[in-house]
């Protein structure tokens, strides 16, 4: 690519960035009026992403201004104390911190970076997409159409509390840079492809296990394409990068392991299950759709909202179906033509029946053919191979075909789409609550890949689903272009995509109150910032720094979360805490508070165990008065009342 094409394609990119950005201001509106006021979506997951956004940064400017000892307590982060590696119950988020960096320094506002990382999550997508699509199809009319279609997937809008979710970004330009190391040869876009895939790995532990097989299907699929499985300098070049991405993941993945040997066991395979995605949630929207929230709900369930819209469902089949077609063409030009005749059409009808059957069979439908009834789907499965090897068998141009296929992009993408569907059923598939499948390959995956049995949600295997049918539906928009009135078309496919996603207004500040726990009142709508924070933290700000606290009510996530975002003014540890797991003395510490009414005694004894010096009593945070009654329990049993800021009591437990 000579200079001006290059300057050509960074325009292009430029271009196409602004218009993302803009569609993501008003696809996101009005969260942009309030970016530094409100939450997109709720106050719990995005809660604890500000909190721990805040510690990544608080600590990595630490590290920068000379202090050495911040990043040794990079892991033990100030909640669940005094229990160590706090930080690896989730997501670190070491990736997106550094996004933020220079915004925190300025701002110390956890809000304000919070919404500008989810905002980036939509234009970058975008970006990352159209120039993967450009390098495919060459097309960048059909590349800014797949664009919008992976940054503004229906699936996103499902996965609003979830900022580890949505930053999906960076698996489009890791595919982008390797595509362009296998055309150019060149070592930078090689470069660029291993930091994206970093960058993707530290931003997220569900794509870091997730796309990593993914990303090396691809590259396999590349090698054999373009034969190059014994260039060993290709080879070389490639397992260096692979080796340098290892290396430098590692560090982020050891406290998870040391966490699994201090006694974080593996996830139950009947909570896999719970998460799994059911063959009916490709058919079910997230309510907040605005299209089709109130349409698709097929089988609403926690993580279940897959459907991907239909345009871009359209989009791709189109690709398919002119992907196959070219590869006919392709296979009898190259002299494919010899057949088995009429054993080889026959075998081709039923191959293509047995896989109509087989789909069916997926949606819960009972098929019953002439003189025969089908209800196995082992044995379907079974058949399936049988008649696909003899079909290859008995026709040379179904060999050809295939290989043709198979060899282009918009082949192994279909495949690639195939295989994170299934893998997003997770274990076993289920269609509508019934068993349709018992061994999934997402079992080979839990059982013999390490990281697959510390993952809950198979089915977030969905964004993965969303980059691909995308890539796809970049060859479906060059297809389309070629047609009379392509302008008009492609307009109007990528509007109809934006509008199948879109839930304006955007829902900010949910405010749970389906509390666990009876007696608790309604928390603000709204969290506070700088000076507008309560008093009492500021207070705690002034204890000594070895100073640990217990905040009242325990246990309720809802609070949880509250308490933990208002550390970061203080960063005191606090045996309090929210996140993707928990140390089980923090579940017990949590059960013994919750009944401080009918056992005080027992409660004391563990509020006096659990290490903590002080405790804040929230009285308004307690229904019908009894947060005065706390704070008398605390009295009587020898804590001194060292403050007081409205309902907010804090005492010394001596």
């Amino acid at each position: 690519m000579g200079n001006d094409d290059e300057h050509a394609g960074a325009r292009e990119a430029l271009v196409a960035t602004l218009a993302y950005a803009a569609l993501t201001i008003a696809f996101t509106w009005p969260l942009v009026r309030g970016l530094g006021r409100d939450l997109p979506g709720d106050f719990g997951d995005p809660l604890l992403n500000c909190w721990i956004l805040a510690w990544d940064a608080d600590h990595l400017l630490r590290a920068l201004r000379g202090d050495v000892t911040a990043l040794a307590g990079y892991w033990n982060a100030n909640i669940y104390y005094p229990h160590p590696l706090a930080l690896a119950y989730s997501d670190h988020l070491t990736a997106q911190a550094l996004q933020i960096l220079p915004v925190y320094a300025i701002t110390r506002n956890p809000l304000v970076c919070y919404n500008l990382l989810f905002l980036s999550t939509f234009a970058l997508s975008g970006l990352g997409m159209f120039l993967f699509a450009r390098t495919l199809t060459g097309n960048r009319a059909a590349a800014f159409v797949a664009g919008l279609a992976y940054a503004f997937a229906p699936y996103r809008i499902g996965s609003l509390p979830h900022l580890q979710v949505l930053s999906s970004a960076w698996m489009p330009f890791a595919l982008f840079g390797m595509r362009r190391f296998f055309e150019t040869r060149r070592i930078r876009p090689l470069a660029g492809a291993s930091v994206a895939w970093l960058a993707q790995n530290l931003s997220c532990g569900y794509y870091l296990i997730f796309f990593s097989p993914v990303l090396a299907m691809y590259i396999a699929w590349e090698l054999t394409t373009r034969r190059l499985w014994k260039d060993a300098s290709m080879l070389g070049r490639l397992l260096a990068a692979g080796a340098a991405v290892v290396l430098a993941t590692t560090p982020f993945v050891v406290p998870y392991v040391r966490l699994r040997r201090a006694g974080f066991s593996p996830r139950p395979v009947e909570e896999i299950l719970h998460f799994s995605a059911d063959v009916y949630a490709y058919l079910t929207a997230d309510p907040n759709v605005r299209v089709w929230g109130g349409l698709l709900r097929a089988w609403p369930k926690a993580e279940n909202a897959l459907f991907p819209g239909a345009t871009l469902v359209v989009l791709a089949i189109i690709a398919i179906a002119a992907s196959w077609r070219q590869s006919r063409r392709a296979s009898a030009v190259r002299g494919s033509l010899g057949g088995g005749g009429q054993l080889d059409r026959l075998i081709a009808w039923a191959l293509a029946i047995a896989c109509a059957v087989l789909i069916a069979m997926l949606f819960g439908w009972s098929v019953r053919l002439p003189l025969l009834r089908i209800t196995s789907f082992d044995r379907l499965l079974a058949l399936i191979t049988v008649l696909l090897a003899a079909w290859l068998a008995a026709s040379p141009r179904a060999r050809g075909t295939v290989h043709e296929w198979t060899s282009s992009s918009a082949g192994i993408l279909a495949l690639l789409a195939l295989f994170a569907v299934a893998m997003s059923f997770g274990p076993q598939i289920y269609s509508r609550g019934k068993l349709i499948e018992a061994t999934n390959v997402y079992a080979a995956f839990y059982r013999i890949v390490p990281g697959f049995d510390g993952l809950r949600v198979p089915a977030r295997f969905g964004m993965i689903v969303a980059l691909l049918l995308a890539a796809l539906a970049a060859h479906g928009a060059a297809v389309v272009d070629r047609l009379r009135h392509a302008p008009r078309l492609l307009a109007l496919a990528g509007a109809l995509i934006v509008v199948e996603s879109i839930a304006v207004p955007l829902p900010l500040n949910g405010n749970a109150t389906d509390y666990k726990q009876s007696g608790l009142a309604r928390l603000p709508d709204f969290v506070a910032t700088g000076a507008a924070a309560p008093d009492v933290y500021r207070a705690v700000a002034q204890l000594p720094a070895s100073a640990a606290l217990v905040e009242l009510p325990f246990g309720e996530v809802a609070f949880e979360v509250r308490y933990m975002f208002y550390s970061t003014l203080h960063w005191r540890p606090l045996a309090n805490g929210y996140s993707g797991g928990a140390p089980d003395a923090y579940g017990l510490l949590a059960e013994s508070l919750k009944d401080l009414d009918r056992r005080p005694e027992a409660a004391w004894q563990a509020l006096s165990a659990s290490g903590a010096t002080y405790v804040i009593v929230h009285e308004d945070f307690y229904a019908d008065g009894r947060g005065s009654q706390v704070s008398n329990w605390l009295r009587r049993n020898g804590a001194g009342e060292r403050a007081a800021f409205g309902g907010d009591h804090m005492f010394e437990i001596r």
